[in-house]
């Protein structure tokens, strides 16, 4: 089983719609639609489940690491 985080898994998806018209023969079309469709519910499971790719749920990941980017600028005090 691959284990892929919301925004791996956000990706393959995009990946996936790229490569849509890209299949020609009716194996991979099926395969496509079939890797396609996995996709596709286990984002809607986990948009169920967690929250993920949801307005709320992206405003916070981009909080978390905006904040694990500001713990890296260096300070200047004075």
């Amino acid at each position: 089983m691959l284990d892929f985080d919301d925004m791996e898994l956000f990706q393959l998806k995009f990946c996936m719609d790229q490569t849509k018209s890209q299949m020609s023969m009716g194996g991979e079309i099926r395969r496509h639609a079939s890797i396609t469709k996995k996709v596709e519910d286990e984002m809607q499971r986990r948009k169920e489940t967690k929250g993920s790719y949801t307005p709320e749920n992206v405003r916070l990941q981009l909080e978390d690491e905006l904040r694990e980017l500001l713990k890296r600028i260096p300070r200047r005090d004075g």
